[in-house]
């Protein structure tokens, strides 16, 4: 029932995780997005600007036509280089604007298709996984009705202690091998060793609290698993 329990806590975590995971990488992906509207806004203003001083030039070319004394005449050219000076250099930023738009443009494909096929992922993942919690449910369900009909033989002051210290530390009912708890691997006393071996009373191990029970009542439990024999390594004949 414990490994049950502890399986179906571990579902709802691994969903919120998932969540947690999809909301960083949106966050990331609208971050970007931000970005590229902030830049595409910025260049939207550098482009006004430069229709800006393109109207000027023009404005500059057409009194250069009019001036009627060389000192209006050196006024209007310096106006006139003034003004192409800052024409030029706003074209270059734009040139740099529109490729630093172009890569950002990329990035967010790149992200964007991340995101889909993470929620693609994940949405198969969560279907699994409520798959699992229907099956763990349903195991729980028996377990619950079985371990009704067992409790209901049980001491209910001692069924109350189990349970506190189950929920406390995950299992409430160890083994003692080697006169030694299970869980904490601590010593137990000699006289509540002799106690459990012969199955008259049940002890909580005073280390962590756990209660406690004599391995050798289920020895099946300390059986080792089968292995496999290796084969035999091949012997090639000398040769004669």
């Amino acid at each position: 029932m414990g490994s049950i329990e502890r399986k179906l806590a571990a579902i709802p975590r691994r969903k919120q995780e998932m969540d947690r995971d999809l909301a960083k990488l949106e966050a990331m992906l609208q971050a970007e997005v931000d970005k590229l509207d902030e830049s595409r806004g910025f260049r939207r203003d550098q482009e006004r600007q430069l229709d800006e001083e393109r109207e000027q030039i023009r404005g500059s070319k057409t009194r250069m036509s009019q001036v009627k004394t060389p000192r209006e005449l050196a006024a209007a050219q310096r106006e006139l280089e003034s003004t192409q000076r800052l024409s030029k250099t706003r074209q270059d930023e734009l040139g740099n604007i529109d490729k630093a738009i172009a890569e950002a443009e990329g990035r967010i494909n790149v992200m964007q298709a991340g995101l889909d096929d993470l929620r693609k992922s994940f949405d198969e993942e969560r279907t699994r996984l409520d798959e699992v919690e229907a099956k763990l449910q349903r195991s729980a369900k028996k377990a619950r009705k079985a371990r009704k009909g067992l409790t209901d033989t049980v001491e209910k002051t001692l069924l109350r202690r189990y349970e506190r210290i189950r929920k406390r530390g995950g299992v409430g009912f160890v083994a003692v091998r080697e006169r030694r708890c299970a869980a904490c691997k601590m010593a137990v006393a000699h006289q509540t060793y002799v106690a459990l071996r012969n199955a008259e009373v049940i002890e909580a191990c005073e280390s962590c609290g756990r209660l406690l029970y004599w391995g050798g009542l289920f020895p099946e439990e300390d059986k080792p698993k089968d292995v496999a024999p290796k084969a035999a390594p091949e012997v090639k004949p000398a040769a004669e």
